[in-house]
């Protein structure tokens, strides 16, 4: 008998649940993703710079300077990027972190965030945000890592600049909020309970299920 490959849901997977159910079930039960469109590469480099820059104070024991004194603890070393929880043999979950702050065994999830609006303007974190630290703090505490409660996010805006010769200054901010696991737990449980369901109705206000709807009714009037 062919053994059943486990269905791994991720933080951002289990976002387009909240989006539109039909395309979530869609996309890990037949395949069929909801089409990317254009979408800019931009922050992904900027990611990998960052994230070699971090790399360079981690066998320091020191942090960044351009974080220094806006976070509490060292970087994890060695960083353990990816986490999976295998909820049973059908379904789990994973996660990749940015970046990971230890104080003692008390571990707190980083993820680096690049802003187009200037993130000192003080403004609610995005639900997203929230649910994806939430995430990864559940992640750590299934894989027996204790953690903070906490989690930051690091946000990097290019300044302003009429000098723009002499290089483009950053603005990094640091925003720290608290975690819930038990609330991605939840989250994790109620898109398994989507998934075991039948195909869930078409969401009126996910574009994709309006073209489709639109489309077939049309070809159907033909």
């Amino acid at each position: 008998m062919k053994e059943k490959k486990i269905i791994w849901l991720s933080p951002t997977g289990v976002g387009v649940l909240d989006r539109c159910p039909r395309c979530f079930w869609l996309h890990y039960k037949k395949g069929i993703r909801q089409p990317e469109g254009i979408v800019s590469r931009l922050a992904n480099r900027f990611d990998a710079i960052i994230k070699r820059y971090f790399d360079l104070y981690r066998p320091l024991g020191e942090l960044p300077p351009m974080v220094l004194g806006k976070m509490e603890g060292k970087l994890e070393n060695p960083f353990q990027e990816k986490y999976f929880y295998q909820h049973d043999e059908k379904y789990g979950c994973y996660g990749k972190l940015d970046d990971c702050l230890a104080a003692g065994k008390v571990y707190t999830p980083i993820d680096f965030k690049t802003s187009s609006s200037d993130p000192r303007e003080k403004k609610e974190i995005y639900e997203s945000y929230q649910h994806q630290m939430n995430s990864y703090a559940w992640l750590l505490e299934e894989n027996k890592k204790k953690t903070s409660g906490l989690a930051h996010l690091i946000y990097f805006y290019p300044e302003h600049s009429d000098e723009l010769h002499r290089g483009c200054e950053m603005v990094i901010h640091v925003e720290t909020l608290k975690t819930n696991p038990k609330s991605a737990k939840e989250r994790f449980l109620k898109a398994i309970k989507v998934l075991e369901s039948k195909i869930p109705r078409h969401s009126a206000g996910c574009p994709f299920c309006s073209w489709y709807e639109k489309v077939s009714s049309e070809l159907n009037n033909k």
